[in-house]
């Protein structure tokens, strides 16, 4: 184990930790066979949940995601029941791409600024304020420009959240089972928020609400980010500042990083992948497949699914090498969406969004255990931000991409654009990806 694994894991017990041998119960002793090895996921998994530094950030995560989800698939619904137009919904997505080219050097420099836990308290109470005025206009300008926002405030909290993760368990071998949870509060809540909105949407409509009938899937966001900043605001151990000679607080600091370097290409083409349905889907399952809201809502909530799915199979399997992982998640990705353009029945869009979910969550967890697992203290945040950075840029310039391309066949008289665009999104994922193994190898 190199040194500053050791270092890191040897310093005084913060006054909100509880620290336990969680790492010696699950990986102390040599490889077992597959049932045991699932034995030991749910030990470490249970030991982790008895840490209390751990399960703060944990709980913070699962209550502002149950809020965010529920305020995504509302928002989406907000600006498409605005515009009527897949465009506009992409156009919503592809504001991630303004933010990151601003809010990443912002989240570069306060990570020298400031400590992890009050980067992370601010944006979390920002968060609750911009997300309480998305409703309250009707003006598809006025919601686009709060989702700005909220976006740069986004991009400023998840690094520090991810690079902290590591400061918060026992031992680096806790590391899987922690982001695997962390992922589940955050995509796992997905299913549930979604359900609620469908079963929300279907009862009776409360178009007198100041915002009108969406406004209180906002407002529940904005206690539930206001929840997640007083839960923060208590974890005392992160609030050491970063301070290394080494770096200056530039993006361009982690791209000289190897890891970083060979890992954000195939990152970035699969979130091309994503852009494209988190674009199209709702005009996919509504338009060509002739369905509804709630039918939209339930393909949404099976993402979820999937997601849970992904995660709890990189856990199980326990991979020697997680950014090899990542590549094959994110193949599979492609994959998916090339068949799910194709799917002639609802049903089998269904399918496909679980199996979509899966190939998501399973490259995601992959990547972010890489990188916490391979990087020191000191470029973890730096690392992170240019990985979401990545991640949501491209999922912005791939949804508008998306909608733009099918708009046009579609006044071109091109019959089933939309299937024609994921189909195309597929293929794309699959060519640019497949390539990419043998510099992963290399790193």
């Amino acid at each position: 184990m190199p040194a500053y694994r050791v270092a890191s894991h040897l310093a005084p017990a913060s006054p909100d930790s509880s620290p336990r041998p969680c790492g010696s119960l699950a990986f102390a002793h040599a490889p077992l066979q597959s049932t045991d090895e699932a034995g030991d996921r749910l030990m470490s998994a249970r030991c982790l949940l008895g840490t209390k530094r751990y399960c703060k950030l944990l709980i913070a995560q699962v209550v502002s995601g149950s809020g965010d989800w529920f305020a995504t698939v509302a928002l989406l619904a907000l600006v498409y029941e605005i515009s009527g137009s897949a465009v506009a919904v992409g156009g919503m997505l592809a504001l991630r791409l303004m933010p990151g080219a601003v809010a990443g050097p912002i989240a570069a420099k306060l990570a020298h600024r400031w400590d992890r836990r009050r980067t992370m308290v601010a944006m979390d109470f920002a968060r609750a304020g911009i997300v309480m005025a998305v409703p309250m206009v009707r003006s598809l300008a006025w919601v686009l420009g709060w989702v700005f926002a909220m976006e740069m405030a986004t991009l400023i909290y998840l690094p520090a959240r991810d690079a902290s993760t590591r400061d918060l368990v026992d031992t680096d071998d806790d590391l899987p089972v922690a982001n695997g949870l962390l992922m589940g509060g955050s995509y796992g809540t997905l299913p549930i928020s979604a359900g609620i909105f469908a079963a929300y949407t279907a009862g009776p409509q409360l178009t007198s609400l100041p915002g009108g009938q969406l406004a209180p899937a906002f407002w529940i966001d904005a206690a539930t980010f206001l929840f997640s900043g007083f839960v923060i605001a208590t974890l005392k151990s992160l609030s050491n500042r970063i301070d290394s000679p080494e770096l200056t607080g530039r993006l361009r600091d982690a791209l000289q990083i190897p890891l970083v370097r060979s890992a954000i290409f195939p990152v970035v083409t699969a979130s091309l992948g994503l852009g494209t349905v988190f674009s199209l889907g709702i005009a996919f399952i509504t338009g060509t497949l002739g369905a509804g809201d709630s039918q939209f809502a339930i393909f949404v909530l099976l993402f979820g699914v999937g997601a849970v799915i992904g995660v709890g199979t990189l856990q199980l399997l326990k991979p020697d090498d997680y950014v090899l992982e990542m590549w094959r998640g994110m193949l599979t990705l492609g994959a998916v969406l090339a068949l799910m353009g194709i799917a002639p029945k609802l049903w089998l869009a269904y399918l496909a969004a679980v199996a979509f979910g899966t190939a998501s969550a399973y490259a995601i967890d992959a990547a972010v255990s890489g990188l916490q697992v391979r990087l020191d203290e000191e470029r973890r945040v730096l690392a992170f931000t240019v990985f979401h950075i990545g991640l949501r840029v491209s999922l912005g310039v791939g949804a508008v991409l998306a909608g733009a391309l099918a708009d046009i066949l579609g006044k071109a008289g091109v019959l089933d654009p939309i299937r024609i665009v994921m189909f195309g999104a597929g293929l794309v994922v699959l060519v640019a990806t497949l390539p990419t193994r043998d510099r992963l190898g290399d790193r």
